[in-house]
């Protein structure tokens, strides 16, 4: 029996601690085997504020929790509640070419890393039946439960009614003072906007927080064995995974909210008809002088978008507010079985071969909140919030045989086919020929040739409409920026549909290298891989764009396009929302070189080494969504790096041994937006401009990225192990990327820092 216990924290001074506990126990019988593993899991989150890095965005939102206001009509330049008054804090409020606005860093509430629990049990048991038959059993449970945290959601174009109680004296003066009906009878009090909106841009104050807790169970029962010299195998596995998703705080229903911004909502949650409220397209909400709640003896709850927007009423949250839970379950059938052996012999051995076949039966079911379902008249029904439903079945069986046949003393020939068939999609049949030989015990080739098949998930098949955010990038479609390539794009919450005529992904592979030992201690790999994809199933944005505006799907004024339906909405030459279709994008090509070498040094006296140099250089990642967008070069661009290697130097002496390890990350290209490149000219942004780098044209540049990382461990003789690992030993900070909100690529860098590990295993 051992219990490994596990610590981990950063050295940064907040507390990203992570926390592990295993139980493992076996027992060994007769005829009999038995094994139990627990596992215990906590991990801390870590938030953007928590480095110094990702603390500040480079461009802050210019939707903060002080609003801006406008009626479209007589004025001018948006007004906000200024600092002269207590409003908007002096170091955050600014004024651009529509007027005042205050700043909000969405960064100081987004989290990096997201807090997460999880408890999972293991089981085996192993039983000989006879000496040629074995049951065997394998039983998995797990909890999961994880909490992320994402930046404040967004509200525009709302409209607040002017007859509001809330209205600030300073900010109705201001309003006024920008107000005019026209050029000869200039507003003069602020009833003079009565009976018609104002209205606001702005952010809510608390940010987005949704937990997560799923259950999953897995079964696994069979029986392997012996029959004339073939060795065979079937078994049974039936699966089952529930979760369930609810929100913490953020989440606000746009009906509810427009309702209470215009006073048609009522302290007891009915609603008057005093404002004819259009939720698909607010900005065309009227006045319709009805009934108030104080007619009918009740209190109007007014949401407060003023003063920060930090005090509501008690009916705010009970009506407002939402926790939008949703709910889905998964679940797997599946029986397969194989059988394995030597066939026909041949002058350099026999043939070994297996045939193997099975059958699965998988569904799943995603069923969001009642309050979180678009409708065409309710499109956006939680503001800045992503639901979907799903709700499908399939079934599907696959036959497939592999050879290994020896050819000759050193060369052997790999032969496979796999026939998959899907109720839905129908069959395909896939080949995989592999060729090994070795020239001698020094130089030994490698190849490979296969094709795959991937039919659409189920979450793809039965998939509802999704919503979803996109920033429109101008530089790449500069028609959905009314011509200009220089512009920042609309930022759109926009709806992902579904495609009933999605086809499978299909692929070829191939590839072929040498492994070189021109010494007993050192190894040598070179391995060139390539791989080509055809209708990969996603969205590709600019494509879609493009493709809609040369006339394949719907363009239609701002409101006008029905949820579900794919298209876009277009207002004064700039695209202002986008349904973007799942769809069969084109063609993806990537393909570069694997590299790994091995050195092993033997002292008498100092123990033993051995030094590792792995790297990957990406020659190729090119991509076609279609025609209309044209072949897209990824490779040595954003967040795709050409470069990437790891190497090693371990030392082992006795019960002692240590390895250091070095990561490294290869520059390439960034994307900051026109708006952002001019942020980090502005003062106060000294810090960011200083770490941009810059390359002989101009253009931006992720810098290159070496962290090293260096564990001890210690073996005691009972079997016990002690280990302490720290990972960016030197606590190298990121590089800065323009491209992302968040400062730091997370996927090919790390924010975290200085993080040491350490682990005790104690043997019973």
């Amino acid at each position: 029996m051992k219990l490994p216990v596990t610590h981990g924290n950063s050295t940064a001074g907040s507390d990203e601690g992570k926390y592990n506990l295993n139980w493992v126990w076996g027992n060994k019988g007769e005829r009999s085997h038995t094994m139990v593993v627990v596992d215990l899991f906590s991990r801390n989150a870590m938030y953007d504020r928590d480095r110094k890095l990702t603390a500040n965005s480079v461009r802050p939102s210019q939707q903060g929790i002080y609003p801006s206001f406008n009626d479209i009509y007589s004025m001018y330049y948006d007004q906000t509640e200024g600092p002269e008054t207590g409003g908007c804090p002096e170091d955050q409020f600014g004024s651009g070419r529509l007027g005042e606005y205050c700043e909000f860093n969405t960064n100081s509430l987004v989290a990096t890393q997201d807090e997460y629990e999880s408890a999972s049990v293991v089981a085996t048991f192993n039983y000989d039946i006879s000496d040629k038959l074995e049951w065997f059993n394998n039983l998995m449970l797990q909890t999961n439960t994880s909490r992320g945290t994402s930046s404040p959601a967004n509200f525009s174009y709302v409209p607040v009614d002017p007859e509001s109680p809330l209205w600030p004296d300073a900010l109705k003066a201001d309003i006024v003072e920008e107000g005019s009906f026209s050029p000869d009878a200039p507003t003069s009090d602020f009833s003079d906007f009565y009976g018609y909106p104002i209205y606001a841009w702005g952010k809510f104050p608390d940010p987005r927080a949704v937990e997560v807790e799923s259950t999953s169970v897995r079964f696994l029962s069979g029986l392997r064995g012996e029959l004339g010299g073939w060795s065979w195998e079937t078994a049974l596995n039936i699966g089952r995974a529930e979760s369930d998703q609810r929100g913490l705080s953020g989440l606000y229903k746009s009906e509810g909210f427009i309702n209470a911004l215009v006073g048609n909502l009522c302290s007891d949650g009915s609603l008057v008809n005093r404002w004819d409220v259009n939720l698909q397209t607010p900005r065309r909400t009227s006045y319709g002088a009805g009934e108030t709640c104080e007619d009918l003896g009740k209190t109007t709850a007014w949401y407060n978008p003023f003063n920060g927007q930090a005090k509501q009423v008690d009916a705010i949250d009970q009506f407002v507010r939402t926790d939008a839970r949703r709910s889905g379950e998964s679940s797997l059938y599946a029986i397969d079985g194989n059988i394995s052996g030597s066939w026909i012999e041949l002058p350099a051995g026999a043939i070994q071969v297996a045939f193997g076949g099975e059958f699965r039966r998988e569904s799943v079911a995603d069923t969001p909140s009642g309050d979180a379902i678009s409708t065409t008249l309710n499109p956006e029904p939680i503001l800045g919030f992503s639901s979907t439903s799903a709700d499908a079945a399939r079934n599907q069986w696959a036959l497939y045989m592999e050879q290994m046949i020896p050819l000759a003393a050193n060369t052997e020939l790999q032969l496979a086919l796999r026939y998959d068939h899907y109720d839905s999609f129908g069959g395909d049949a896939n080949p995989k020929l592999a060729l090994r030989h070795a020239f001698n015990d020094a130089i030994i080739f490698r190849s490979n040739w296969s094709t795959s098949f991937r039919a659409p998930s189920l979450a793809q098949v039965g998939a509802g409409t999704l919503l979803s955010s996109y920033t429109v990038d101008c530089s790449v479609t500069p028609e959905a920026c009314d011509g200009f390539d220089d512009e920042d794009g609309e930022a759109l919450f926009s709806e992902e549909v579904s495609n009933n005529d999605l086809k499978p992904e299909t692929a070829t592979t191939w590839g072929m290298g040498f492994l070189l030992k021109p010494g007993k201690d050192t190894e040598i790999s070179i391995d060139y891989w390539n791989i080509e994809h055809e209708n990969l199933i996603g969205v590709e944005e600019d494509d879609f764009i493009l493709r809609a505006l040369a006339g394949d799907f719907p363009v239609v004024g701002e409101g006008d396009l029905a949820t579900g339906q794919p298209g876009l909405e277009v207002a004064n030459g700039f695209v202002v929302d986008a349904h973007f279709q799942l769809a069969n994008l084109g063609w993806q090509k990537t393909s570069g070189v694997d590299m790994a070498f091995t050195q092993y040094f033997d002292t008498e006296n100092w123990g033993s080494f051995r030094f590792t140099l792995d790297g990957t250089y990406m020659a190729e990642f090119d991509k076609l969504p279609s025609e209309a967008l044209g072949i897209v070069s990824e490779a040595g661009n954003y967040t795709y790096p050409r470069w990437l290697a790891n190497s090693s130097l371990r030392w082992r002496m006795e019960d002692w041994s240590t390895t250091l390890f070095a990561r490294y990350t290869h520059s390439y290209a960034d994307d900051p937006s026109p708006r952002v490149l001019e942020a980090i000219q502005e003062p106060g942004a000294e810090y960011f401009l200083s770490r941009v780098n810059f390359d002989k044209n101009g253009d931006v540049e992720v810098d290159k990225w070496l962290v090293f990382d260096l564990s001890v461990n210690r073996e005691f003789s009972n079997g016990s192990w002690l280990s302490l690992r720290v990972n960016n030993l030197l606590d190298e900070e990121p590089p800065l990327v323009l491209g992302t909100s968040a400062n730091v690529d997370n996927f090919n860098h790390n924010s975290m820092g200085r993080f040491y590990t350490l682990s005790y295993t104690h043997a019973f």
